[in-house]
């Protein structure tokens, strides 16, 4: 869990103990109330002038004393219910201690690395700025600048996952259309402003190793996940051949794993549900997360995925490729867009990140169909 989701925690066990310890209060006060009642009525008794009086008296004194005997006993349960507050309270701040410490290492580490990558600058600039001397007879071709393609690490995992049914101790299982997912990508995609300069590399059942060896092989500018998440996780696949079961890896993980390479991704992509709570350790390693904000259908996430790489394939900006997923999901899948959302490094400007690069004599027309 976040730091963000500890102190929320801790925020509501501290407003139940002192919704607590008022009602204990209440009947700890409304006792007293009830036993002096009592001990006037027994007064009576002891002054009454017939035995009639005397039992009728009598009879509301041990009333009395009945209903003060219950609130002593709801009293004491509060008593209980403060000490097993106090508990999880004590439990939850060690949490949200090991949390804060894990988030300050991450802050840490990209302090670190920040500073290493400043350093290489430095020495880059340095290294240039010495002058080459060449003779006329060595030149023999200078060729032209080469745009890098754009490497798409796209993983996905679709294993069996247990969902609890709304109002119902039940649960179903859940499965999801990744496979065609990437399909349609790929057809979005081939049809696009500049094909050429995008490489999707699709990595089906995906593992966390997967994960790692992607990282290793490909040296992607965008990790994409297309599966289950939620909770501060997303649910890799274990790699079996019958009923796969899911592999939770959460985020603070996942940010120790795409930092594990020398040249760390730009951009993740998290089509899952619920993955923006808790994704902020991801900025330590990579400047800008694209994540969701709650539960994302099967057609949104659909729409998501085409429209946004359909977009940068298309040289549009960051910025413009998520609007369009925006406007496909408020349009084609009943509203919701806003459950696309985005984390980014302070100064990162997504509306001037072009992540499909192109020369400006490139013939506009290659590419389309």
């Amino acid at each position: 869990m976040s730091v963000d989701s500890h102190r929320a925690r801790l925020t509501r066990l501290k407003a139940e103990e002192a919704r607590i310890r008022k009602e204990r209060s209440r009947h700890e006060a409304a006792a007293a109330r009830r036993r002096t009642r009592a001990a006037d009525w027994n007064r009576r008794a002891g002054r009454a002038s017939s035995a009639t009086a005397q039992e009728r008296h009598t009879r509301s004194a041990n009333k009395l004393e009945g209903e003060a005997a219950e609130l002593d006993r709801k009293a004491a349960d509060s008593s209980a219910r403060l000490a097993s507050n106090a508990r999880r309270q004590q439990q939850v701040e060690a949490d949200l201690g090991r949390a804060e410490g894990k988030l300050q290492s991450a802050r840490d580490l990209a302090d670190r690395r920040r500073r290493e990558l400043e350093k290489r600058h430095a020495r880059e600039i340095a290294r240039i700025s010495k002058p080459v001397v060449r003779y006329v007879h060595e030149i023999r071709h200078v060729p032209a600048p080469q745009a890098e393609k754009l490497r798409v690490l796209y993983l996905t995992a679709n294993p069996t996952v247990l969902e609890e049914m709304e109002d119902a101790d039940e649960f179903y299982v859940t499965r999801i259309r990744v496979d065609k997912e990437v399909r349609d990508v790929r057809a979005e995609i081939a049809s696009a402003l500049h094909r050429d300069r995008i490489d999707i590399d699709h990595w089906p059942a995906a593992t966390p190793t997967d994960l790692l060896n992607g990282l290793n092989e490909k040296r992607p500018h965008v990790v994409h996940f297309s599966g289950h998440g939620g909770d501060g996780e997303i649910q890799f696949d274990d790699g079996t051949l019958e009923d796969p079961q899911s592999v939770p890896v959460d985020f603070e993980q996942l940010a120790l794993a795409l930092g594990s390479t020398t040249t760390p991704p730009l951009v993740v992509v998290l089509n899952a549900c619920d993955t923006l709570n808790g994704a902020e350790p991801l900025l330590a390693t990579v400047p800008i997360v694209i994540a969701t904000t709650g539960e994302i259908s099967g057609l949104a996430s659909h729409l998501f995925a085409t429209c946004f790489y359909r977009a940068v394939a298309s040289g549009q900006s960051v910025r413009a490729a998520i609007d369009q997923a925006v406007f496909a999901i408020d349009t084609l899948a009943g509203g919701k867009g806003d459950v696309i959302a985005t984390l980014t490094r302070e100064g990162v400007d997504l509306d001037a990140l072009i992540l499909v690069e192109f020369t400006e004599d490139e013939d506009l027309g290659e590419g389309a169909s």
